[in-house]
């Protein structure tokens, strides 16, 4: 491997972005360029971003680190950008935030369209201004269709995609899951459209318009089911609970420790090696497993079987009976489990923070780029530093 660089010759180093987001779904874009060595300002009014303060019943506080109390809402993704507060109002502000953008690169919101158009930084005010801005926004529901301007969260961008009822292991019962997934999925594509945006101007010159959307992204996520809905007749897309499987050799057994296995044999090419690995041999001689295409018939029934079979040795005998075998399969572990296990941290994805917090890094690894850790930025901290190197004159 090459040897490790700082953010300053990071892949992105040399960008700048001007971060007008809140909550998740923007931040998260715009933490994946600061990630990758752009320097990323975080425009904030005097009360900041409301996550700063917001505490989701999964999210608590901060309890390790210097900043005890932070919401973690907030510093899971804001890690390693630079804060400046602005009121819009005022004229010298105003024209702060226009030198801003006009050393930018790219301009990254999540801010609803009336928001943006009251602010006079929406899509049309930016790009006829600042030609070559990459002007990136993470929508609610879309851009241009009737409901373009209706508020959208994490989970209502899921409902209206129909991902409630493909996640949900109740027939007809919507769940919602927590941890605000499609937050972050929809910031992620995001930034992959940046910095697609990013190599086309290097070859054109000029800026372009970036859009997604937690429907879009909600969408993006059940590709296989969207396509199996409209392209077949008689698509199965709702979730399943795990007592009543629709292959009973894709599902999750018990194992006498009390702990979980799951297992992947998804096809018939993989259900002898299944039995094999598993020592099932014997169930060959059931007529109603006597082959996959029986097995599938007859999956209630199967997982009955499965269930006493996988209870009788430990989680660990299972899982190398079946890795040796070659079937697909592994534990099913909390998040306190993933926190502390080997291969996680082995292969470094999580990571702390210069406050002490811990998080996940980025979801891919560049040889020989070490991601910087600096945590969240205090509200209004960086105001001098980024005038000063990013030469914006102030009249403050």
């Amino acid at each position: 491997m090459n040897s490790s660089r700082s953010s300053e010759s990071g892949p992105l180093a040399g960008v700048r972005v001007v971060d007008m987001t809140i909550w998740m779904a923007g931040s998260v874009a715009s933490m994946l360029l600061a990630d990758l060595g752009a320097d990323v300002v975080k425009v904030e009014s005097a009360s900041g971003d409301p996550a700063r303060r917001h505490v989701a019943p999964t999210a608590g506080q901060a309890t390790k680190g210097e900043r005890a109390g932070t919401s973690l809402s907030f510093s899971a993704c804001n890690r390693n950008k630079r804060s400046i507060v602005l009121d819009l109002g005022q004229g010298d502000d105003r024209a702060i935030l226009d030198g801003l953008l006009d050393a930018a690169d790219v301009f990254v919101t999540n801010l609803s369209g009336p928001t943006l158009r009251k602010l006079g930084v929406g899509e049309d005010d930016l790009r006829s201004r600042f030609p070559r801005l990459i002007y990136a926004r993470a929508a609610g529901l879309g851009v241009k269709g009737p409901r373009a301007d209706d508020l959208a969260q994490d989970m209502t961008g899921m409902a209206y995609a129909g991902m409630l009822f493909t996640m949900s292991p109740e027939p007809g019962e919507p769940f919602a899951p927590p941890g605000a997934m499609n937050d972050v999925l929809t910031g992620t594509m995001l930034s992959f459209g940046i910095v697609s945006a990013l190599a086309q101007r290097s070859k054109t010159g000029e800026g372009s318009t970036v859009t997604g959307s937690l429907l879009q992204t909600a969408l993006w996520t059940q590709m296989l089911l969207v396509g199996s809905a409209a392209n077949t007749d008689g698509a199965s897309t709702n979730g399943r609970p795990r007592r009543h499987p629709r292959n009973a050799a894709l599902n999750q057994y018990r194992a006498n420790d009390g702990k979980w296995i799951a297992i992947a044999a998804i096809n018939s090419q993989a259900w002898p090696t299944f039995i094999e690995a598993a020592g099932l041999e014997h169930i060959r001689d059931d007529t109603r497993f006597a082959t996959y295409d029986q097995a599938i018939a007859n999956a209630a029934e199967l997982r009955t079987v499965l269930d006493g079979h996988f209870a009788t040795e430990s989680a660990d005998y299972w899982l190398d009976r079946l890795r040796v075998g070659g079937v697909w399969c592994g534990p099913v572990n909390t998040i306190h489990d993933v926190l502390s296990d080997e291969h996680v941290l082995t292969e470094g994805y999580l990571s702390t923070l210069s406050d002490g917090s811990r998080t996940v890094t980025m979801p891919f690894s560049l040889d020989g780029y070490t991601v910087p850790q600096k945590a969240g930025p205090e509200l209004d901290a960086d105001h001098a530093s980024i005038l000063d190197d990013w030469q914006v004159n102030s009249r403050r």
